[in-house]
Parts: structure tokens; sequence; C-alpha cells
């Protein structure tokens, strides 16, 4: 996973060499700088300039100097995890002799009963787990050593071991070498003797100083910005290593034996030692799933030395980059300030704060830029009026980018809650606002809408589109108040822009102009107006000749509903009709919730007559358009029953379309809208 990154970081790196260290986060606590040469009592009095108090705060700028050598000696004396800590006891939590890390309570631990101080007892553990016979032991273990018997090896059995032989032509030779030098082995016995002498005076004098978390010890004996060499000259003695140098190779000679997860499953693959990483990956009895169970090698992955040295050195730098949010770093642009503008794709990283890991990583061969272009189109015919009263068609506009996308599909479906980074999102549900069954919608969906929006690809969202927008709006109808809608009548306007909403980002997502939904709406609302307008022309030719002339005698062609879909949304429009004529004081969606009950289309018949009968008080007798619906819906038998997802788009889009049977003057109608909301009056 984090491998495809490398070739990424390591451009970063080349442009600038200390981005590893200027990235590094240390931790609460107090950071004390001292010199080996020196006694605690020949250095107190330039503690003051010596030591930093590092905060959750931003760091002090007027200290710079000496936070940024804490930053970088603490990069290579931290530990991988305390499960790989040098420590038995996990009392001391840094990964060579020259340092001390440890939690204020047990550094300041109060002495026991016969004097001693815990402390001591901890570092005198500590510093045997430092010594090189212990560290060429994890070494051996690297490369499948057998482990020798006794407590102690000789530095001849050292320098001749296998594992020198092995790594002797590689950048890692140096290090073993200045493991078993005459040099370290000095300072080491100088460290025990400094803490000898000194600890318990410094102990109480660290007590008297206010921090939180660590306090963190770094030895040293070259002279600093801030500690001059002619302070102490006759203390200064010549070194062939310098401080830098020693901490640099003590940092390979603790990580490069820990840098795989278990080195059960290293092996010499063309000449380079591989193994497991041990970075966002782990094989242990809770995760059998993870290992190949036909393949020789039970490892799902495998990296060589160099390149689980750089995985762990990305994944640090990626801890300090912004959390709880989907990170998105072009393969070049973001990680080079030379690259040129060339086509590349790019990593999505969502780095949890909570306990600082990578939990979700993508590699995205696309172009890292999503483009947008989409139409939203009045499939509905949907109505609206100036300030003036003039009725026109409702005009939509573009979406232009992803983030007016996002926005549209946020407030259309999902009542504002797929804003931001949302792929990490559960939603809190909450009554009459967003259901339970929406939060469902959001999970299951998430992922498409998160790759369509964020990379580009529709491949995702594609196939459950239609089928989760459908549901939402539903969902909303009849369980949801919205903000702004009138109680005192049937309001079903955003619902309405929803389904224009839905059936445009269809089109797109299908690459049509209009879906085959929306070209069968049109056909059915055109084709359904038609045949209206047919009746009331009959009817007025009726009244002008003449009472008496039926419209059997007058007209040889009855006019009847033909297809399921004409059925379905003529339902629609008669169940707006009637339950908008409620006497109820608030009219919500929910009145309409008794046909969505319905499963068979003999079940919405006897919901439309059922409804009828209830509000038929207001209903003209000699109603021809709403007696001649009412009577055909009654009479046509469809192939599809209601719970079919067209059949119920169909009847959405009869409810949510311009209302024909609402008649100009009728009470109920208000000043500015349609009954609907949205249409002209009829």
């Amino acid at each position: 996973m984090l491998k495809d990154l490398t070739n990424s970081y390591l451009l970063a790196k080349n442009d600038f060499p200390n981005i590893t260290f200027l990235r590094h986060q240390p931790k609460e606590g107090l950071y004390i700088r001292l010199r080996l040469d020196q006694s605690w009592n020949e250095q107190v009095s330039v503690f003051d300039s010596e030591h930093v108090i590092i905060t959750k705060e931003e760091p002090d700028l007027s200290r710079k100097e000496p936070f940024e050598w804490f930053q970088q000696k603490d990069y290579v004396s931290s530990l991988i995890s305390m499960n790989k800590a040098v420590d038995p006891g996990k009392q001391l939590h840094s990964n060579n002799p020259y340092t001390l890390y440890a939690k204020r309570d047990v550094f300041l631990a109060e002495p026991l009963a016969d004097g001693t101080t815990g402390m001591r007892t901890h570092l005198a553990r500590f510093l045997d787990k430092t010594q090189a016979s212990e560290v060429q032991k994890k070494w051996d273990e690297l490369i499948g050593t057998k482990k020798t018997s006794s407590k102690k090896t000789s530095t001849e059995t050292i320098i001749t071991s296998p594992t020198q032989q092995f790594f002797s032509d590689t950048d890692y030779a140096p290090a073993l070498e200045y493991l078993v030098s005459e040099e370290r082995r000095t300072h080491i016995a100088q460290i025990e003797q400094w803490y000898a002498t000194n600890l318990s005076a410094f102990i109480d004098h660290i007590r008297t100083i206010p921090f939180k978390n660590y306090v963190k010890i770094f030895f040293t004996s070259e002279s600093t910005p801030l500690h001059s060499a002619t302070d102490h000259p006759s203390n200064e003695f010549s070194s062939f290593y310098s401080w830098d140098e020693m901490y640099g190779y003590e940092y390979l000679l603790y990580t490069i034996p820990k840098i795989f997860n278990s080195n059960d499953y290293n092996q010499m693959v063309d000449g380079a030692l591989t193994g497991l990483p041990g970075f966002n990956m782990s094989m242990n009895s809770k995760k059998p799933y993870l290992e190949h169970k036909t393949m020789r090698v039970g490892a799902p992955i495998r990296l060589s030395l160099e390149e689980a040295l750089l995985v762990k050195e990305a994944s640090e730098w990626l801890l300090s980059q912004p959390k709880f949010r989907m990170n998105k770093f072009g393969y070049h642009t973001d990680f080079s300030k030379n690259s040129e503008k060339i086509a590349e794709g790019y990593f999505l990283v969502y780095m949890e704060g909570k306990d600082n890991e990578v939990q979700d990583f993508e590699n995205v061969p696309f172009s890292k830029k999503v483009h947008v272009n989409i139409r939203l189109k009045n499939v509905l015919g949907v109505m609206t009026k100036n300030n003036d009263g003039e009725a026109f068609v409702k005009d939509y506009g573009y979406l232009e980018n992803v983030e007016q996308l996002q926005k549209e599909i946020s407030k259309r479906f999902f009542r504002g809650r797929m804003n931001g980074d949302f792929l990490q999102d559960e939603p809190k549900a909450r009554e009459k606002d967003f259901t339970s069954v929406m939060v469902a919608l959001f999970m299951q969906s998430k992922k498409g809408f998160y790759d369509w929006i964020f990379k580009g690809t529709t491949a995702t969202i594609r196939s459950q589109f239609a089928r989760v927008t459908l549901r939402l709006i539903e969902e909303q109808l009849l369980r949801v108040e919205p903000a702004g809608q009138e109680k005192s009548r049937l309001d079903l306007r955003g619902l309405a822009d929803a389904m224009n909403v839905r059936l445009s980002l269809m089109a797109y997502l299908e690459g049509e102009e209009y879906t085959a939904m929306g070209n069968r709406l049109i056909e059915v609302s055109n084709k359904l107006k038609e045949k209206l307008d047919t009746l009331d022309k009959r009817k007025q030719k009726e009244n002008a000749d003449g009472a008496g002339q039926t419209e059997q005698t007058a007209y040889s062609e009855p006019i009847y509903v033909v297809t399921d879909d004409e059925f379905y949304y003529l339902a629609g429009q008669l169940a707006f009709y009637l339950k908008s004529q409620s006497e109820a004081q608030q009219k919500k969606g929910d009145l309409l919730g008794s046909f969505f009950m319905a499963k068979r289309s003999a079940q919405l018949k006897k919901r439309i007559e059922e409804a009828y009968y209830l509000h038929r008080h207001k209903i003209l007798l000699q109603y021809t358009k709403l007696n001649w619906a009412l009577a055909n819906v009654n009479a046509y038998q469809p192939d599809k029953e209601f719970q079919h997802e067209d059949a119920r788009e169909m009847f959405l889009a009869g409810l949510f379309s311009d209302n024909w049977f609402w008649k100009k003057g009728e009470s109920e109608k208000p000043n500015s809208e349609g009954e609907n909301g949205h249409g002209e009056e009829n």
C-alpha cells in the first residue's frame, strides 16, 4: 500500500533533505541536553539554556535553534512502537544509550525503602540491552543466524560473525563497525558512571520544574551554539565519530533489525533481504485471512530493507499531515518543487488522528483535477412565478464544478450531511430530519459518491445512484419535515427539485441528454395532458351544442389510460389532489403515507378510492377531468405492481409535477404558486 508512495516521497527528500526531521512532532515533555564530560554540578548553571519544555502549543520562535536540535535527535532516538522497545520492562522509551526517555511519574518516583530509586533499576536493565552483544543478537535474528548461547560475546566473535559479513558491502556496514568500536563501549561506560554519580541530584532539580508527560535526556560532549567550547577546553577530547554520526548509527542499529513486522518471513530475493513490513501491516492469530495459504511464503507483501526503511519514513511524514481528512497528493507536483506540468495520478490518504495511523490509502491513476459540467434539466416541467406574478418554466442552471455537485447532492438527498471529506463520516439519525433509513443509505452510497466527487470516476456510483436517490426522496417525503415548508398546504417544492436533479444526474451518469426514465416521463406527461385537453374540448362542445347529447353519442372514440406509465403517473396526480383537500392544520408528506404502504396496484386503487370518499364533499360532482381520471385508474389493470421501482418512480413524478386537477379560484390555492408549491393554477 504505502510502497506506492515511496518514489514520490524520495522526490521530496531530494529537494528537502531534512524533511524527515522537520516534519517530526516531538511529544510533550521536558527536553534536556547534557554534557557527558561534565558532572551535573558543573553544568547546572547553564541548564536554562540547555533545556526546552515542549507543549501542544506552537514552539517558541525565540528557542528555534535548540528546538530543532531536539527535534532531530528525538526523531532518531524514538521507538518504532512500544512493542519494539529496547527496555524489556518498557519503562524507558528511547532506543539508544545516549538518550533516556521516561514518563514524568516514572522518572520522579519516590526512593524505595532501601534508599535506591526505581530509575537506577530501569537504567541498569536498559543499558544492558544496548551493549554490542545484545544489539548483535537482533541483527543475527534478521538474517536467521542462530543465537549464541553465551550472554556476552567477544568483540572478535562479533566482527567475524555471519551478520557482519552479510552486510559488509552495504550502507549499513559503517554502523556495524561503529557497534563494536571502542569509542561506543567507552561512552556507554561513561554514561553508566554519570548516572551513578549524578542521578539523585539531577532528579531533585527536575522536581522543581513544571512540565507534562515526558523527561527526555540527550547526551553529547560537543560544543553547541549556546555552549561554547571555550567554556570547558580541558574537558573536550578528540573523537573519531561526531555525535551526529553516532546518533545516526544508533538509529540504524535499532531500526534495521526491527523494521520488519516479524523475521519469520524474511527471505533472500535476488540477493536482497526481504520481509514483511512493520508499518500498517501486521500478521497474528487475529488476522488469519492475511496469510497466503497456497504459496511458499505466507506474507501478503514483502519489501527489501531499503524499501521498508523508506516506507517507515513516508509513514512518519504522513503523520504530520492534516488528520481526520482525506489528503490528496499528486505523484510529482505535491512532492517536488522542480516537477513539470505533466499528466499524473495521485494518492488519497486518510490519517486518523486519535491513534495516528493511516486508515485509508488509495493510488488513483487519474488526473488530480476533477471536471464536471452538468445541465440540470426541468424534466417534470416545474413552473414558478416572478415577483410580477408571471409564470415561467423553472431554470435550474448548471453544475460547473465538483464543489457545486457535492453541495447539490448533499442538499437534495442527504439534508446537508455529505460535506467535506465525508468518507469516514457516519451521521447520527434524527427524527423528522435525518432518519435511520437515510443514515443506512448514506453509508451504502458514500463510497460511490466520494469516488465521483473526489476521484472523477462514476463506475462505483452508477449502478446504485437511481435506487438510492429514489429511496431517499421517498423517505424525505414520508418522514422528514423540510425547513421552510408551508404547513398549511401540501408543499412538495423541495422534493420536486430533488427529483429533477436526480433525473439530470442520472442522464449525466448514463452519458445521455435524458435518461430512459426522463424520456418516458416527458412522453407520458404530454400524452395525458393531450387526453385531458381533449376531454375539456369535448365538454365545451357538448355545452355549446346543447344538453341532452352525451359524450358517447357525440364521439365514437373513447379516451382511455393505455399504459402502466400513464396509470401510475395519473395515480400520483390523483393522490396529490385528493390529499391536498385535507382540512388538517398541518399538511405534511405523511398524509401520502397510506399510498406508499400499498404493494400491489389493487391496493393503490383502494387507497385512492378511500381518499376520494374521505374528501368528496369538497369536490364538484360534475368534474369531468377528475371523474375520467378516477374511472380510468380504477378500470386499468397494470402489468407491473406498485412495489416495482419503475412504478413508484412514475407515481412520485405524478405527485411532484404540476397538478392538473386544481381549478382557478379554489380556496386552497396560494397566491404565488400552485397547490403543490410550484405549478400553475389549473
